[in-house]
């Protein structure tokens, strides 16, 4: 019952996300809206700051829960808009409150993880130094975070999904030339699907 009326609580947190910025809501409006009591939400949570952190984790191993299969670097990007996406009035929200330091953390853990189900789904395990592979699943996580906090920074006001279009256009097949240059080999690392 208890990871119910937790749950619960959280959800509740995103209804009113979806309607109106972090800062306007308070415990009252949560307990009046899922029918808890006050007693019952500190029981679970010290502070609404504590349920965004603990729906934000959540989301994450929600997240790594379920396996990604992605073909290009690109699609990792897609897979964390659609994440995002899911509840966007929400999470920006989220982002534009005293919340975004937790925010930005969750979206680091979630690119380190979509990057890393990219390269095992795609690329035989041994095919260049592992510190050397840590270095490019590094730099391209912060590329990707970086677009995405720019997104958020605009309000999500352009289309993200076409900007990754446009990116797949340009960049086709950067991240794995990249690879077959730091591994010296042909393409022949890949893996036939």
């Amino acid at each position: 019952m208890s990871g119910f009326t937790k749950e619960i609580i959280i959800r509740t947190l995103f209804e009113l996300l979806n309607e109106k910025p972090l800062a306007k809501i308070t415990v009252k409006d949560i307990v009046e809206r899922c029918g808890v009591n006050r007693n019952t939400f500190y029981y679970h949570f010290r502070d609404i700051s504590d349920v965004v952190e603990s729906a934000l984790l959540r989301e994450v191993d929600n997240a790594f829960e379920h396996p990604v299969e992605v073909d290009s670097m690109l699609e990792c990007l897609e897979v964390l808009v659609n994440l995002i996406g899911e509840n966007k009035k929400a999470m920006l929200h989220i982002y534009c409150s005293v919340q975004r330091e937790t925010f930005t953390s969750v979206l680091d853990k979630m690119c380190q993880y979509v990057i890393k189900q990219y390269i095992v789904h795609n690329f035989e395990e041994e095919i260049m130094e592992k510190e050397d592979m840590k270095v490019l699943m590094h730099f391209y996580k912060c590329v990707m975070i970086g677009v995405i906090l720019d997104w958020m920074d605009h309000r999500m006001s352009y289309d993200l999904t076409e900007y990754a279009e446009k990116l797949r256009e340009l960049y086709e097949n950067t991240f794995e030339k990249t690879l077959e240059k730091a591994a010296g080999t042909k393409p022949a690392y890949l893996k036939i699907v």
